[in-house]
């Protein structure tokens, strides 16, 4: 029985001994390192029986020429990089962790947050690179308490958020088509149509899965909808905003600020992306998740979730992906 890591550049080589005390004994491990070819890619894992991924993109094409696998093991609580329903077809079911990092990402949301909102960046760079020691250099700082945040997406992650924001005085407003108004309420929040929230947020965060109806959510339109110029958050899925938008948005003083933990490409090419470098933008290398803790949970899950299914457990299974909620 063969089980294939196949992961990203930036996970090569790490240390495997913690899944390997969790897949079956007699389990044999490969390791491939995604670098974009696909061919190399269903080479790799064509006679795989197990595959345990991370962002790594399992589409037609590579799912088409799958053998054997009877599971892919998805160490992430979103799912976007496999096409679930076409795995279905194929007889494959998807998993993923269901909840692992919760309190880190909502703690890295505030992070971010007060960063924009106090300007760090541009105090960072005023007495390390400028060495001017003068609280008076910096502009536009405004007082959070009464602002208004706007959550996209309210599942346990946004409802952490909202907890720790509104202990900084914040309005939350709460914009999901799963939450009724009750739900909103009994987190302190007000249920928002998107619309709404984006005429009404001082500071906008991502908090939703991305699916195949809401890639590119936030574009030039959506943008220019914005009307109090609000700072923008993105600690879910980067497919969520349109990137050159972001840019003229940017530019063009739609958006105060933006701080991103994820972009479009899970490994970008910084030296030429037109988001890097700017002194209104943020940039997190997708780390909201890590903590020693969540780490070792993400790792623990991931595998446990391959030895459940393929010995006949489904049901011990974290959390089984059905194909309706696939996405392309």
């Amino acid at each position: 029985m063969t089980v294939v890591f196949a992961e990203m550049p930036e996970a090569a080589g790490r240390d495997l001994s913690i899944e390997r005390q969790y897949l079956p004994a007699a389990v044999r491990i490969e390791y491939f390192t995604y670098s974009g070819d696909q061919n190399a890619l269903i080479a790799a894992c064509g006679d795989a029986d197990a595959i345990l991924t991370d962002y790594v993109p399992f589409d037609r094409a590579v799912l088409q020429q799958l053998k054997r696998c009877r599971i892919i093991s998805v160490a992430a609580t979103g799912w976007d990089c496999v096409d679930v329903r076409v795995a279905a077809e194929r007889g494959i079911r998807v998993s993923c962790i269901g909840e692992y990092c919760t309190d880190e990402v909502a703690d890295h949301t505030l992070a971010l947050l007060l960063a924009l909102n106090r300007h760090l960046l541009a105090y960072h760079r005023q007495v390390q690179t400028d060495h001017n020691w003068r609280w008076n250099e910096i502009h536009g700082v405004q007082r959070l308490a009464g602002q208004t945040l706007g959550l996209v997406g309210f599942g346990r992650i946004g409802r952490a958020v909202c907890r720790r924001a509104l202990g900084f005085g914040l309005r939350v407003l709460v914009c999901d088509p799963l939450v009724d108004a009750s739900t909103a309420n009994d987190h302190g929040a007000q249920l928002a149509g998107f619309e709404e929230l984006l005429a009404q947020a001082d500071i906008i965060s991502l908090h939703c899965n991305l699916d195949a109806s809401n890639r590119g959510l936030l574009n030039r339109a959506a943008f220019a909808r914005m009307r109090r110029k609000p700072l923008l958050l993105n600690v879910a899925r980067g497919g969520l905003i349109v990137e050159p938008d972001l840019v003229e948005a940017l530019d063009n003083g739609l958006v105060a600020g933006a701080a991103l933990d994820v972009l479009t490409q899970d490994s970008p090419d910084l030296l030429h992306h037109p988001l890097a470098g700017r002194r209104d933008v943020l940039l997190t290398p997708h780390v909201a998740f890590y903590s020693e803790s969540a780490l070792a949970d993400l790792r623990r899950i991931s595998a446990q979730n391959i030895r459940a299914f393929l010995e006949g457990r489904p049901d011990e299974v974290f959390r089984l992906i059905s194909p309706t909620e696939g996405v392309v």
